[in-house]
């Protein structure tokens, strides 16, 4: 019989559905489904924890993807969906090739969601939109099993973990199968849904007609909830001023316990296709960005096969894991655990939904608190500034050119030189001589020669004990990324530094020989390119004319003479690939 703790289990259902004996029912707890055995029916077969995805985790993952951003040509459509309007292509390419798509409607009157299959576009309609909490899963299952093995098309759509569950209950591949999953936060109780409805039907005097979530009349980036009302009336919450999004970043009690320890928060999937919004893309129109932008991460040839079908109906452009990761944290990271679930469920319960709202999720004195923090942030940050050389050089300096809201923290022991013709541009914050050893003196040195040119296009830290030098008519390119104590880094060309790239102590990058020998008559600089999510661990020195791939971790004192490929991990001297398809 399945004996699994609730912490694991997804409420996938797959257990009763494939059950023999139909032993396994399940009970809803705090909102979320949970298998409940009849053990005079059950024959001990341990089929259920045989297939149970929780348990065995045994479905194998695609490849690494393929990334990219994309929106629908359809504008109409755009508007209407929660982000770029590619979910909808993908199902209404199906449906037009005379297949079947497996997705949420609402039920209940708007106060649950089950899952159903959509064979028209009218149909379709019905699942485009956004449902936090689990569906009904009923016998979802068993419906595409029958008609996958009555040869029709099918595309499922789902969390990675519905995905997994319904791949472990085939436990055969069909090619008429195209699974679809979601970049998932992770699923909210159906409890707290229901008691918001029916207050605001109390409120109303009215019947919900309608429900979107992340609705985004006001644009993508702020979007909220809308609630609709059989007598011509809405309600209009944005994100801003919902306390729902607070409870979720407050403590987080709403969610389901399996999706704090997610099996599926890889970028290798076991889905063909992944989708979600693209939050915090890069070099996109203010228009775009206000309409939305679906991340689509193409995982095998079945979804590569079927995103080329509707290319023609989208706009898009190449990304990568790494800047599909700038916004999304849930694709990679775990959520953080909170105490005091029991009180909270008892207190759903109990209390009516203002002092639920008050006691929980307490806008006020939840951004009087982030307030008071950033301020205390903000004054430690002053106390540690060399204050002179921060208004020199943000004010005063005509060599330094600043985006609106970004500045140069130099915290003291910080030494700049800015030669003749020598500019810096900063497109994020820098802070330079930062992590410094308490009661220390320790200091970092920046120095930008004649004619060179330094750009920081995203938050960069350099610890204390550091060194840069971009020397004459040279430029540096640094990203968003983050130093240990003694980085030193000798521009004489180009060098390139992306996003997300962590250095341990002592890295040291030089795009030249840097000094010339009786060997080398010359410094000759090459330009070194350095990825998005690199590595660099302590010790490592890196040479002229590299290139060093997205994901590459590059191992302790190693010395990268020759290019690396992304997500490989080298080291030694010369620095060798010891491991392919690294993820960290």
């Amino acid at each position: 019989m399945i004996n699994i703790e609730d912490k694991l289990c997804t409420g996938c259902t797959m257990c009763g559905q494939i059950c023999p004996m139909h032993a396994i029912s399940f009970e809803i707890r705090d909102g979320f489904r949970f298998p409940v055995v009849d053990m005079d029916s059950c024959i001990e077969c341990h089929l259920c924890e045989k297939k149970c995805p929780a348990i065995g985790n045994n479905i194998p993952k695609n490849p690494y993807p393929v990334v990219y951003s994309a929106w629908t040509k359809n504008n109409e459509q755009r508007n209407k969906c929660t982000s770029g309007g590619v979910c909808y292509e993908i199902s209404k390419r199906v449906i037009e090739d005379g297949g079947y798509v497996c997705g949420v409607a609402w039920s209940d009157r708007f106060k649950n969601a089950e899952y159903i299959i959509a064979h028209s576009l009218a149909e379709l309609e019905l699942i485009t939109q956004t449902k936090y909490f689990q569906p009904e899963m009923n016998d979802i299952f068993i419906k595409v099993r029958e008609l996958l093995t009555n040869g029709e098309k099918v595309l499922f759509t789902g969390t990675s973990c519905s995905n997994a569950a319904l791949l472990s209950f085939l436990d055969k591949k069909y090619d008429n199968l195209i699974c679809l999953d979601f970049i998932c936060r992770g699923y909210t109780s159906q409890l707290y849904h229901k008691k918001r409805i029916e207050d605001l039907e109390t409120k109303e005097h009215s019947k919900i007609s309608f429900v979107q979530y992340k609705e985004k009349s006001i644009g993508w980036e702020k979007f909220g909830t809308r609630f609709s009302f059989e007598n011509g009336n809405s309600v209009y919450v944005n994100r801003d001023d919902d306390p729902y999004e607070y409870m979720l970043q407050i403590n987080d009690y709403l969610t389901r316990m399996s999706c704090f320890e997610c099996k599926y928060r890889t970028a290798e999937r076991v889905s063909d296709i992944t989708l979600g919004d693209f939050w915090g893309i890069k070099d996109l129109s203010t228009e775009d960005y206000i309409s939305g932008v679906s991340a689509v991460l193409v995982n095998s040839d079945k979804g590569t096969k079927l995103f080329d079908e509707i290319a023609d109906c989208l706009n898009y452009e190449k990304r990568s894991v790494w800047d599909t990761t700038r916004g999304n944290h849930c694709l990679l990271g775990q959520l953080k655990f909170y105490d005091g679930r029991e009180k909270f469920y008892y207190d759903l319960d109990k209390l009516s939904i203002e002092e639920l709202h008050d006691r929980y999720g307490n806008i006020k004195k939840y951004k009087t608190g982030k307030k008071r923090m950033a301020f205390k942030k903000t004054i430690k940050i002053i106390l540690q500034l060399d204050l002179i050389s921060f208004i020199h050089y943000n004010f005063l300096c005509k060599k330094v050119h600043r985006d609106k809201g970004k500045y140069i923290f130099p915290y003291r022991g910080s030494k700049i030189s800015l030669d003749y013709g020598a500019n810096i541009y900063i497109h994020g914050n820098m802070f330079l001589n930062i992590f410094k050893h308490k009661m220390s003196r320790e200091e970092t040195y920046l120095h930008v020669y004649k004619n060179g040119k330094m750009t920081i296009n995203g938050r960069a830290r350099i610890a204390a004990g550091s060194t840069i030098d971009v020397l004459n008519e040279a430029e540096l390119d640094i990203g968003q990324s983050e130093t240990n104590f003694g980085t030193v880094i000798v521009c004489s060309n180009k060098i390139v530094i992306g996003d997300g790239v962590e250095m341990g102590r002592n890295v040291i990058i030089y795009d030249s020989n840097f000094h010339p020998t009786q060997f080398n008559k010359n410094i000759k600089g090459k330009p070194l390119v350095i990825g998005n999510h690199v590595w660099l661990c302590t010790g490592v020195c890196i040479a002229k004319g590299v290139s060093i791939g997205d994901g590459a971790i590059c191992g302790i004192n190693a010395t990268v003479v020759r290019n690396v490929k992304e997500r490989t991990s080298v080291m030694g001297n010369p620095a060798k690939c010891i491991m392919e398809n690294v993820s960290w």
